[in-house]
């Protein structure tokens, strides 16, 4: 039987993408399941299950102050504001992820990551999204069939 994995609705997990990645999904309010993207009419929550390896990172502020990326995640904020990004707003998702990869470029309390990384940041924060989206699309297909 398999032990039920619960975290606090609402933060975020690092979990395996089962292609040999990570990427960064939200837990819903059961505590059991993730959304893997902020659309309910195209996503289902899955279950968090031990073999995806999830990590907590927790709320957009815990998982800055964590990592030491305060001066990071004001410059993620005005770097999406500048765009005109309504994801901004409406997906935190979406934010999270670009901070999310952002970090992986650096961290600590000096760090500011540039236009490019942020430019890369987003690329890769709407491809964990695209990715999600083909998923539920396959798994849409097959319970259809």
């Amino acid at each position: 039987m398999m032990k039920t994995m619960r975290f606090q609705p609402g933060t975020f997990l690092e979990v395996d993408d089962l292609a040999g990645g990570r990427k960064v999904v939200m837990v819903c309010k059961d505590g059991v399941t993730f959304w893997d993207m902020l659309d309910a009419k195209e996503a289902t929550p899955l279950v968090i299950h031990p073999s995806m390896n999830p990590v907590e990172i927790g709320t957009f502020a815990q998982f800055s102050a964590a990592k030491g990326l305060q001066r990071a995640t004001r410059k993620v904020i005005a770097f999406l504001r500048r765009r005109l990004d309504t994801r901004l707003d409406s997906d935190p998702l979406f934010v999270m992820r670009v901070l999310w990869f952002a970090a992986q470029k650096g961290a600590g309390d000096a760090y500011e990551p540039d236009d490019g990384i942020l430019d890369w940041a987003c690329e890769q924060a709407q491809s964990q999204q695209q990715a999600a989206a083909r998923i539920h699309g396959y798994a849409e297909k097959f319970c259809v069939a």
